[in-house]
């Protein structure tokens, strides 16, 4: 009878004793309140050697102070150290750190325990002005200024300034709320609510729903009003280069790239994907000289009162093309492209030319969803804006001249082309000169001055046949 009794008790003690020394090695942050500290260096202060573990409402450090937070206000000379966080300002000559040495003496496993089971962080709320670095482990809110960089490891809602740049979240989480500005660079990792403003590189993983401005800005993702599930978030990337993803925003730049775009792009040059997404979206407007990833380019040549031969090829997109095997839309009666035009016009007669660019909608009619249907496409309506610089002769003419060129055109489907006549309202922006110098064969209306010019207003015609 004892010997088994015995047994239990062994095996009761075997089982409970790494419990029991768990429990003893088991450590935990010790917090106190304190009104007022005093530092030298961290450790050497009026709360001795565990000056990391109070709470300050008020705290002075002549070189350098440790504490578990400052409520109210903290000034060093070089830096300030917390290891808990802050609800009020914080001011150093260099630095100021927030979340420094927050698991001292811990071992590893006590570090997870603390951050899993506990939910343990350090956090700023309030304000940070250092003259170098401003450092936040986990998240911050309200105002960060520093000379060369505000850095916070999670969320951050406020305003960071900085002389180099700003960051917020890790490599897979951290999103900002409000503006970043930088003289270099702000990354808001997770997504950016809000500004980022700075000369060379603004930067999101994720979903941008607000402004970028800087020489290169970067967003995975621009959600609006035609991504599923709608939104009335709006992204604006204006920069030298733009560059999403997924877009359904604005972007103004010299090179512009969109991936899936649904928004609007202004550039020289534009990328977007050519082929529609599956969902029943209406397409992005895409602006520009040079557009990779067209659909819908047609080549053209007429007849107007300008030149006799005027030759244009366009690029852009389908706006609301379909899935579907004929590409119509399901629930419109006009397929819709956006088409922007390189111009080259030409008079052997009276030895003229003239350049330039237009961008204008072509409409053509629906009849079925049948792509066998030869009723479909068969009548074009395009309208739009064309504009030009006019050359007196073979040479380049170096005076300022602008033509605003304000057409509509009507065209029906012919042995696989299309015949199209179209007319037009002009308005000539010129150097003063007197005669009629360009030799165009309307007649023309003189409509004064505008900022020292000579303007002239017509009618305009054309006719022409489109590849």
């Amino acid at each position: 009878m004892i010997q088994p009794v015995c047994r239990v008790v062994v095996w009761l003690f075997i089982f409970i004793q790494p419990q029991l020394s768990t429990a003893q090695v088991k450590k935990k942050i010790r917090e106190y309140e304190r009104g007022f500290q005093m530092s030298m260096f961290p450790g050497i202060s009026t709360n001795g050697i565990y000056s990391g573990s109070y709470y300050n409402l008020f705290s002075l450090n002549l070189f350098g102070g440790l504490s578990a937070g400052t409520r109210f206000l903290e000034v060093g000379l070089i830096s300030n150290s917390t290891t808990r966080g802050n609800t009020g300002i914080q001011m150093a000559g260099l630095a100021n750190v927030v979340g420094a040495n927050a698991f001292m003496n811990l071992s590893q496993s006590e570090e997870h325990e603390l951050i899993n089971e506990e939910g343990f962080e350090s956090n700023q709320k309030g304000i940070q002005v250092a003259g170098l670095l401003n450092y936040v482990r986990n998240h911050g809110s309200g105002i960060q200024v520093a000379g060369l960089l505000n850095v916070v490891g999670g969320d951050f809602r406020g305003v960071q300034i900085a002389g180099i740049g700003n960051s917020s979240g890790n490599s897979t989480n951290g999103y900002s709320a409000g503006l970043q500005l930088a003289g270099f660079y702000n990354i808001s990792n997770e997504s950016i609510a809000g500004f980022q403003i700075t000369t060379l590189f603004n930067y999101t993983n994720g979903q941008l729903a607000g402004t970028q401005l800087g020489l290169i800005n970067k967003a995975r993702i621009i959600k609006g009003k035609n991504t599923l599930p709608p939104t009335k978030a709006k992204g604006f990337q204006f920069g030298l280069i733009n560059l999403s993803k997924e877009m359904d925003g604005v972007q103004v730049g010299l090179v512009n790239f969109g991936g899936a775009a649904l928004g609007k792009q202004f550039g020289l040059i534009n990328f977007f994907q050519k082929y529609p997404t599956k969902e029943q979206v209406n397409k992005g407007v895409p602006v520009g000289i040079l557009n990779f990833g067209s659909k819908g380019s047609v080549f053209r040549l007429q007849f107007n009162e300008l030149y006799t031969f005027n030759a244009e090829y366009t690029t852009g997109n389908c706006y609301n093309c379909s899935v579907a095997q004929s590409e119509m839309p399901f629930d419109a009666r006009w397929q819709i492209f956006n088409q922007n035009a390189l111009i080259l016009g030409y008079d052997p007669f009276q030895d003229t030319w003239g350049f330039g660019w237009g961008f204008m909608k072509m409409r053509y009619n629906k009849n079925s969803m049948l792509p066998t249907d030869t009723h479909n496409r068969k009548r074009l309506i395009s309208y739009g804006a064309r504009f030009l610089h006019l050359n007196r002769d073979m040479s380049f003419d170096k005076s300022f001249n602008l033509l605003n060129r304000f057409h509509f055109e009507y065209g029906k489907r012919w042995r696989g082309h299309y015949v199209f006549v179209g007319a037009s309202l002009n308005y000539f922006l010129r150097e003063e000169e007197s005669g009629d110098v360009y030799n165009i064969r309307t007649a023309k209306i003189d409509s004064g001055k505008l900022f020292g010019m000579s303007t002239e207003i017509w009618p305009g015609y054309g006719i022409g046949i489109q590849w």
